[in-house]
């Protein structure tokens, strides 16, 4: 053999084993089975991401860009070069800036800049901080009641996160609502999903009056799509054919959901965000999304304010974008003052706050769940009009409180998180929370939970008022919560000073 034969044979070779060294990570990646590789009970992930600290440091400065920058990621062990990360969240963001941390929200897009590339069939991994929630585990405990019922719901685990070899924070990993979500929930289904801004009140005819819908597709979502969604929201509105363009049983279940989960954050409140509209064969549905502020965490004002219903963050955003930079350097330095002239919890801090919000959470009325005024939530108050739906929607209220809270699936979920987390979380350098106080808001939690089942059963057997109206005119009726400090759980400048 020459030296030319000899090195056409070492370099095959060498091309075979790199061939079969890509087709094993493609293979692994390709499998779509990451729901048991990652979000696994009782098996807290590892992600360990690396990259340039100027990278880091550019990331951080910027963190409200939300711009992606190259990384490399460890996922329990498997390495992925060239992935894309990014920090995420809304106001979220400036309130860690504020806070003068680097624990923001992030978001990896393993794809982004090498086609194909997936971590056992998913592309998009969700990192949350859990701001605001000294429990650590609304959306986990949202997402797990959502799976008891039957609702489709992101799945979730616990991860230890470092960067560039250093701790950087006990987080909560979530699925990504996307085409893969849609795989693991809906195979073989033409499913459109977008992410609205919208009340889903019919408005008539023209689409242009649902570009808070339209404009913010996530999977798939065209004209001919949208024309359905219209269709659905008007039968709903006019209460004709109502089963033959909405999914009754899921949206029912999402129902359910939200007024046991009593998040402000979102339509139950004042706003219209956080939440996932589905379309499929001319059918809607809903997809529930982002719990950290459930339970108090978000401030729900009394009474209803004029242009405050309905407010549209992404609205601001593009009048926040459309700003000079002096300009937004103005705006941001005005809300910075006003952040460093609050003092620490002062939206918690008083006591007769703490005891009204313990109340109306609850007591939160489930035949008028929402705090906002209720013709801007005629869609759902439409269904609830109709006997045999609100019969559905008390079944799975029944199903959450007795089956669920009462029934021992709660208590499981509590020990699971406890047994993943317990010992680590809160000991980080950077933990927003300690471990005394995510121990001391769980045992709240559980209170918390325990008295709005009772709550929610009391109402749909007639011993506790059902609407506000109501409540307001018996008070002695309600569950009593003077033993609830609803500050234990955290939430919005609601925040543990550190020593």
């Amino acid at each position: 053999m020459n030296k030319y034969q000899f090195s056409c044979i070492l370099l095959i070779c060498l091309w075979q084993s790199f061939t079969a060294s890509a087709q094993s990570q493609f293979m692994t990646s390709s499998e779509n089975n990451y729901a048991e590789a990652l979000f696994y009970p009782l098996k807290v992930g590892s992600v360990e991401i690396s990259m340039p600290d100027s990278t880091w440091q550019n990331i951080i400065r910027h963190a409200h860009e939300k711009k992606y920058h190259v990384c490399s990621v460890v996922i329990n062990g498997e390495r992925f070069d060239n992935v894309g990360i990014r920090t995420k969240g809304a106001s979220s963001l400036d309130d860690v800036t504020n806070m003068k941390s680097d624990r923001y929200s992030f978001r990896l897009k393993l794809n982004k800049y090498r086609k194909g590339q997936k971590y056992h069939g998913m592309t998009k991994l969700l990192l949350n901080n859990n701001i605001w929630d000294a429990t650590q585990m609304k959306d986990a405990i949202v997402y797990d009641m959502c799976r008891f019922i039957g609702l489709p719901a992101s799945l979730t685990n616990y991860a230890r996160i470092t960067v560039n070899g250093k701790l950087h924070g006990c987080y909560l990993m979530v699925e990504a609502v996307d085409k893969h979500f849609c795989q693991r929930n809906y195979p073989g289904e033409n499913t459109n999903i977008y992410k609205p801004y919208h009340n889903l009140a019919y408005r008539g005819e023209d689409l242009k009056q649902y570009n808070e819908i339209s404009n913010f597709a996530k999977v798939r979502g065209d004209e001919a799509s949208m024309q359905r969604v219209v269709t659905a929201l008007k039968s709903v509105d006019e209460g004709k054919d109502i089963e033959k363009h909405v999914d009754i049983e899921a949206v029912m279940k999402y129902m359910a959901l939200q007024t046991m989960a009593v998040n402000f954050d979102c339509m139950t409140g004042k706003n219209t965000q956080n939440y996932y509209l589905r379309e499929a064969d001319g059918k809607i549905s809903l997809i529930p999304w982002d719990y950290n502020l459930a339970w108090g965490g978000y401030p729900d004002d009394e009474g209803d304010f004029e242009g405050f219903d309905d407010f549209d963050p992404e609205k601001w955003k593009t009048w926040f974008d459309s700003l000079s930079q002096e300009q937004r350097d103005s705006v941001m330095k005005s809300f910075s003052q006003q952040w460093s002239d609050m003092p620490m919890g002062d939206m918690g801090g008083d006591e007769e706050y703490n005891k009204e919000a313990a109340k109306k959470i609850v007591n939160f009325p489930i035949d008028t769940p929402f705090s906002c005024k209720l013709s801007k939530r005629t869609f759902f108050m439409n269904l609830l009009a109709n006997e045999t739906y609100k019969a559905r929607y008390y079944h799975y209220l029944y199903v959450l409180c007795n089956e669920y809270i009462k029934g021992g699936a709660l208590q499981k979920a509590f020990s699971t998180i406890d047994k993943e987390i317990g010992t680590f979380v809160g000991t980080e350098p950077n933990a927003f929370y300690s471990n005394k106080r995510f121990h001391k808001a769980m045992q709240t939690f559980d209170a918390l939970l325990q008295k709005r089942s009772a709550s929610v059963l009391g109402q749909m057997n007639g011993t506790i008022p059902s609407t506000w109206e109501a409540q307001k005119a018996h008070p002695q009726q309600l569950i009593p919560t003077d033993d609830i400090n609803i500050q234990d759980l955290g939430g919005l400048m609601v925040m543990e000073k550190r020593e």
